[in-house]
């Protein structure tokens, strides 16, 4: 199996600490300068929505850890509603 990688345009489900799991989008990522490797996730929730910024590296670790999947966007639309 590869190892996952953030991409823009792909939807992620995230374990948190507290086993809860939430869908996300990353909308954009910065390639260069001040803010390089930084990606802007689009966080759903049954309620509300809202954008988080995530470095690669942090990213990564969640995926190290087992914590990111990649779903499809019906799955992610299934999350938001």
């Amino acid at each position: 199996m590869s190892k996952l990688k953030i991409k823009v345009g792909h939807y992620y489900t995230v374990t948190l600490k507290d086993k809860q799991t939430v869908a996300c989008a990353v909308l954009y990522g910065f390639e260069r300068g001040k803010n390089k490797d930084v990606y802007t996730l689009r966080i759903f929730d049954r309620k509300k929505d809202f954008e988080f910024p995530v470095e690669e590296s942090t990213f990564e670790r969640w995926v190290g850890e087992g914590r990111v999947e990649e779903i499809t966007a019906e799955e992610a639309l299934a999350y938001a509603l």
